[in-house]
């Protein structure tokens, strides 16, 4: 498969790492996400290559914003967008490969509703947490208080979703998952959000 030019961009995310980066620091931290379209995870030599302008303080200024993985460290939420894209453009290029005649049409075929997209996947999901999470769902205006007043919890709840299914997460209590999701995401803390912050909940074995 091509390599795909491009990925999905989330102001919020990338503000939320880098507005007290300083200006060498965020250099560094740029250079990482684009780098991440030709590596996922961003080794040990290459990293030294990154930060090998910056001081021992701005070093570790800018770890605080990555994550460390097997073979290496990744800007988490930029590495879980590519992906999400690597499989959107492979699943159009199946797609396209099973239609014999008019391409166009089977172009506007797979454009379905983002929404629609995500109740499908739904389908992966065990019976009780489906009804679990369309229960959160159909009451998310009981997030809308004075805590989470400006958060667009619609929005949150489909990212929500889309990391339970990215990380085969499951919890029997979805409205405190998606509660500690939320504040995680906007109550202020000194350190970038980590979804593991709320594994403390009971997850059920598989």
């Amino acid at each position: 498969m091509a390599n795909d030019p491009a990925f999905l961009f989330y102001p919020g995310d990338y503000l939320r790492d880098t507005q007290c980066l300083s200006e060498k620091v965020q250099v560094s931290y740029d250079r990482i996400m684009c780098e991440h379209m030709r590596n996922i995870c961003i080794s040990q030599q290459q990293l030294k290559f990154f930060t090998k302008r910056l001081s021992e303080d701005e070093k570790e200024e800018l770890m605080y914003t990555l994550t460390k993985v097997n073979g290496g460290y990744q800007i988490e939420w930029v590495a879980l967008s590519i992906m999400k894209r690597r499989a959107y453009s492979e699943s159009r290029r199946k797609n396209k490969a099973g239609k014999k005649k008019n391409i166009c049409k089977s172009y506007d075929n797979h454009m379905e509703n983002e929404i629609e997209n995500r109740d499908k996947d739904k389908d992966s999901l065990k019976e009780e947490d489906k009804k679990s999470l369309d229960y959160l769902k159909n009451n998310l205006e009981d997030f809308k208080n004075d805590e989470f007043k400006n958060v667009n919890v619609n929005l949150e709840y489909r990212k929500f979703c889309d990391y339970l299914k990215s990380k085969g997460k499951r919890y029997k209590d979805y409205t405190a998952a998606f509660r500690n999701w939320l504040r995680s995401e906007y109550v202020p803390k000194t350190k970038p959000f980590k979804p593991g912050k709320y594994d403390h909940l009971v997850e059920i074995a598989e």
